[in-house]
């Protein structure tokens, strides 16, 4: 049994754990492939399919250098469902990357539990047509679109970006994670050089919501 081998039984529990709204999947990092999963919400996924974008990406930038874990990101399924993710990196004694483990949870149902709480408690959910802007697809390109959502969502703050507290910096991805920005790509790329820091520091906001 290979080292990565060795984790099939810990992701059988957690899958088993977590239930059919999760998927458990180890990545050889080297072959860039899935080595196992479980409950697949792709039935074309199996083992010796190539590795998400995600992953590869966070490969290719090196995280597992300044992290073991990157958790609570938003990614979606191939169904368009909206997940809650985590992936850890597996590495030998000597920090050397072999695989990476990650967990995806469906969340539409709890999306839409919290929006049904918040009529229940609120009477209503609350209109702000004069508060909201709205943008027309065709006149903003992707990436203006995206850099637009982020800086509406700055001027709430007096102070220029790269200057924003710790706790104005949690309030601030707060407010773009309710937006759904952080299911877009290039989002945290894209706020981390709006923010002049590092994209492992936005994962780490993103982690204590």
């Amino acid at each position: 049994m290979s080292d990565l081998e060795s984790f099939i039984p810990l992701i059988k529990f957690i899958a088993r754990f977590l239930g059919s709204d999760s998927e458990v999947v180890l990545y050889d990092a080297k072959k860039e492939a899935v080595v196992f999963i479980e409950n697949p919400f792709n039935p074309q996924v199996d083992v010796g399919s190539p590795i998400p974008d995600m992953e590869k990406r966070f490969i290719k930038k090196q995280l597992y250098k300044e992290e073991d874990s990157i958790v609570n990101y938003r990614a979606f399924s191939s169904e368009r469902k909206k997940l809650r993710s985590a992936t850890h990196f597996i590495k030998n004694p000597n920090g050397e990357l072999l695989g990476v483990l990650t967990i995806n949870y469906k969340v539409d149902e709890l999306i839409e539990l919290r929006n049904l709480l918040n009529r229940l408690i609120s009477g209503s959910e609350p209109i702000q047509y004069r508060e909201e802007n709205f943008y027309e697809g065709f006149n903003l390109s992707f990436e203006d679109l995206l850099t637009t959502t982020i800086q509406d969502a700055l001027k709430k703050f007096d102070v220029p970006p790269e200057r924003l507290s710790h706790d104005e910096k949690m309030e601030l991805i707060r407010l773009l994670d309710e937006k759904g920005t952080f299911l877009l790509k290039g989002s945290i790329a894209e706020l981390a050089r709006i923010l002049q820091t590092s994209e492992t520091s936005v994962y780490r906001y993103i982690s204590k919501l």
